[in-house]
């Protein structure tokens, strides 16, 4: 999913034209860089104090740190960190830097780097000899999500496989710890070790051990495997063993290029006496 985002703030100010150099193209980058770099640094510490003393005093006048972290609460909000753009390329400017008839010099450019792209619009006002900030704004763009493959069906059966062993052998030692270390981060924060131990009791109880069916049975996966709405590899199927039938659905969220448990749900057919087992 893009995320998108537009947030500016522009001085609505009118001052005498007073003549100004306008920078070097490298005083210029330099300018705008470091502008831009006190900007994002306000924003991942959500807190806009010293971009607030590092712009123009005319401005400061109109406003105040929480205003300004008001207004790009946004930006916040949706974690935007543009520091690597800023610092992996040269701006372009586009149209070039000039003087407005109020006396800003007004930069425009971009920044583009690997699919992500920061364009801004700059108004600076010389105070004391130094050029400082009196307007921004900001578009930023992440570059689009690459869309998830379906692993092949290879890969699928080793994943399956390695999850359904390694889940086993917890329900064998009745100690989740390294099963729970295994699992995506995000559903870490949602669960513990101990947790997964009492929400799979039932297999503990009842001596719950599919080793040497895992080892020794292909999976069937019906219907095949798919990625879901959210991003979740969604893996259905069983292990077609008789009397008995093994069913599951497992469902990987990729961390970091790694597809990693997300949720596990286990049902095993063993003849009338041992019901239905399920997880979470």
């Amino acid at each position: 999913m893009n995320k998108i985002l537009v947030a500016a703030l522009l001085l609505a100010l009118t001052v005498s034209s007073r003549a100004a150099a306008l920078p070097s193209g490298a005083e210029l980058k330099k300018l705008t860089d470091q502008s831009l770099l006190s900007f994002n640094s306000a924003v991942q510490k959500a807190d806009f104090t010293d971009f607030y003393k590092s712009t123009a005093e005319l401005w400061q006048k109109q406003t105040t740190p929480d205003k300004l972290k008001a207004i790009f609460q946004s930006f916040i909000d949706r974690k935007f960190d543009m520091e690597g753009v800023i610092k992996k390329r040269v701006p372009t400017f586009e149209p070039a830097p000039a003087m407005d008839a109020d006396g800003f010099m007004v930069v425009n450019g971009a920044y583009n780097v690997d699919g992500d792209s920061l364009t801004f619009r700059l108004q600076y006002y010389s105070e004391g000899g130094a050029w400082k900030v009196a307007g921004i704004n900001v578009h930023f763009q992440n570059a689009p999500e690459k869309r998830q493959e379906v692993p092949s069906e290879a890969e699928v059966k080793k994943l399956t496989d390695n999850t359904l062993l390694s889940f086993n052998s917890a329900v064998q030692s009745q100690d989740f710890g390294a099963f729970y270390k295994s699992i995506a981060k995000l559903w870490q924060e949602q669960t513990t070790a101990d947790k997964l131990k009492d929400a799979f009791k039932t297999f503990i109880d009842q001596k719950f051990d599919i080793g040497s069916v895992v080892k020794n049975v292909k999976p069937a996966f019906q219907p095949p495997p798919a990625i879901n709405s959210d991003g979740l590899l969604v893996v259905p199927g069983s292990y077609p063993i008789k009397p008995d039938k093994l069913d599951f659905v497992l469902e990987y969220l990729n961390e970091d290029g790694a597809w990693k448990l997300a949720s596990i749900n286990v049902k095993a057919n063993k003849a009338a006496k041992d019901g239905d087992d399920d997880g979470e």
